[in-house]
């Protein structure tokens, strides 16, 4: 099942059409979303470092884990996302999404010591509630590794639904 989904991801859509989208959820009865998430990124990453995806480039959208663990992840399965950085992104959502660190580091009161991929494979939002700027971001990084062209990205992501 996950096989045929990351084909579908990766073949994309024709001209005209809307593109494939894929919702992952955690459930009680299946609380496996996550690694199947893992495995689709993974998957689709490698089709696109390979040239064999519609999708020039991903942009990752991490909510709920930080950049690094993505970094990670991607190495795991070998992929070198910090060597690939003209087709990953990755807009960090996860280590400052109200801006409060940002603000308390400028007062003096906070030294920001996190490890942290480096700058030119991400970008940080600081306020996720302002969904105009988020989607902005996200078109921004996309293009940016895509160009103004007809050359489609994809966009992963990550988010625990609070409910």
């Amino acid at each position: 099942m996950a096989e045929s989904m990351c084909r579908t991801l990766r073949d994309g859509s024709l001209e005209g059409e809307q593109a494939p989208t894929l919702t992952i959820r955690d459930t009680t009865a299946s609380p496996f979303g996550f690694h199947v998430f893992s495995h689709v990124l993974s998957q689709l990453s490698s089709f696109i470092l390979a040239s064999k995806s519609q999708s020039r480039c991903i942009v990752i959208v991490a909510f709920s884990r930080s950049p690094s663990f993505y970094v990670d992840l991607l190495k795991r399965r070998g992929i070198d996302a910090k060597s690939s950085h003209k087709c990953i992104q990755i807009l960090d959502c996860y280590s400052d999404p109200l801006g409060w660190k940002d603000q308390l580091m400028m007062s003096g009161n906070f030294t920001d010591v996190s490890y942290e991929v480096s700058l030119s494979l991400s970008c940080v939002c600081r306020n996720v509630k302002d969904l105009d700027k988020l989607y902005s971001l996200i078109l921004e990084l996309g293009k940016g590794l895509v160009g103004q062209g007809k050359d489609c990205f994809s966009v992963a992501i990550d988010s625990e639904d609070g409910s």
